[in-house]
């Protein structure tokens, strides 16, 4: 089962050829993984707190049509277990087009050391029963 988030283009998210500026897709992907941990109970204020962070390691797109300001993006976001790091297929569709796809790798390193620590139980178990709805 994959993750999906709507997101409005605002023109301020465009840049002079009035297209979405290149950047601002790679935000809209990073808000729809913080709202999909979000969904499983992970949300930014609960990192805060527990022993473990999961930053971003790799992101990769393609971009394949263009993203106007009014469109609706949908970001689709199609998890992937690992042993210390999760990757998440992606893909951006508008009512016109297949416009992005790549992917976003995180990984799960001991907050106060920055070394690289395996997947946390819970977060496991909670990615485990979204996958499995």
């Amino acid at each position: 089962m994959a993750f999906e988030f709507t997101w409005t283009i605002y023109a301020g998210d465009t840049d002079y050829s009035e297209r979405i500026c290149t950047p601002v897709v790679v935000d809209y992907v990073v808000r729809t993984l913080q709202e999909f941990r979000s969904s499983i109970g992970f949300t930014n204020k609960r990192f805060q707190h527990e022993a473990y962070i999961p930053p971003a390691r790799n992101v990769d797109i393609d971009y394949l049509a263009p993203i106007w300001a009014d469109d609706e993006l949908t970001i689709t976001l199609d998890p992937s277990i690992g042993t210390t790091s999760m990757t998440y297929e992606l893909t951006g569709t508008t009512e016109r087009s297949h416009a992005v796809e790549g992917s976003l790798t995180t990984v799960f390193v001991d907050s106060n050391s920055g070394e690289p620590i395996p997947i946390p139980e819970e977060f496991r178990d909670n990615v485990e029963s979204f996958l499995s709805e």
